[in-house]
């Protein structure tokens, strides 16, 4: 278990490692999609969380407090 985790691990840091390159490289061309899709990804992931909590809040369910 230990050795996939370490696995996707290495997999992850490679993946942002590429992203960076490909981000920066779009910065210094000057690119409005490198700013812009990083900026729209946030974005759309702070409401997917948002709703989380939204939706976790409203299928919880609300019991009495028990009598002692």
């Amino acid at each position: 278990m230990a050795e996939r985790s370490h696995f996707y691990g290495m997999i992850i840091c490679g993946i942002t490692i590429l992203t960076a390159i490909t981000f920066l490289g779009g910065v210094m061309r000057r690119s409005y999609w490198a700013v812009a899709l990083p900026v729209t990804g946030g974005f759309l992931g702070a409401l997917y969380v948002a709703f989380w909590i939204g939706r976790a809040l409203i299928a919880t369910p609300i019991e009495p407090p028990a009598d002692d």
